[in-house]
């Protein structure tokens, strides 16, 4: 009797061994998982908006399509849900239009505005948004704000990396997306997208 309960005992040891191994095999695997992507340049290329931009891309993004109908440029990968737009708007129509409007504040800057605007815009498309601003002010020497926004779309947990960039002429939206819990990972990388940013000219 005491031989099977030591049996029984060792058994339910070992398989509580194997279950802490592949417990343990599975954690590391996550971390490992949700360790930051590179930022080194190698680990990217410039991709180019005729003569107006370039902007360095992760090498696992591709063009898109259907992400964005405004969009001037689409990147994205579905298999690691991260997405990378640009939009471009006419800078006097937007003042001008937002003026009639009354909705722009002469007392501050052209990019400020903007990004006013944009996250008004927010406000109305995403499920109980939350801001935060980074204090960021310039772009390659270009006046320009960035804002992350953690929110809902259709119950899903999103989070956007934005930057707004000030041409002489144009005004550029820049917003990387992904699902709230790959930003640890992805979050480095698109800090670095629109860092690299640069308009050609303009």
């Amino acid at each position: 009797m005491r031989k099977i309960l030591l049996v029984v005992l060792l058994a339910l040891v070992a398989t509580s061994c194997v279950e802490l191994i592949s417990e343990a095999g599975k954690a590391a695997s996550e971390q490992i998982n949700n360790q930051p992507v590179s930022t080194s340049a190698h680990n990217y290329e410039k991709v180019s908006l005729d003569s107006v931009f370039h902007v360095d891309l992760p090498i696992y993004m591709k063009p898109m399509n259907q992400l964005n109908s405004d969009a001037v440029l689409q990147y994205g990968n579905i298999y690691k849900e991260t997405y990378f737009v640009v939009i471009q708007e006419d800078k006097n129509e937007y003042v001008e239009l937002f003026k009639e409007f009354g909705d722009y504040n002469d007392e501050l800057p052209v990019i400020e505005n903007y990004k006013n605007a944009q996250k008004n815009m927010f406000t109305e498309s995403l499920t109980n948004p939350i801001f935060q601003d980074y204090g960021l002010s310039s772009i390659n020497d270009k006046p320009a704000r960035q804002i992350k926004i953690f929110g809902k779309v259709d119950d899903i947990e999103v989070v956007y990396i934005i930057a707004f960039v000030e041409g002489e002429k144009d005004i550029f939206m820049l917003m990387n997306w992904t699902v709230n819990d790959k930003l640890d990972k992805y979050e480095n990388s698109f800090e670095y997208i629109n860092g690299t940013f640069k308009l050609i000219n303009k």
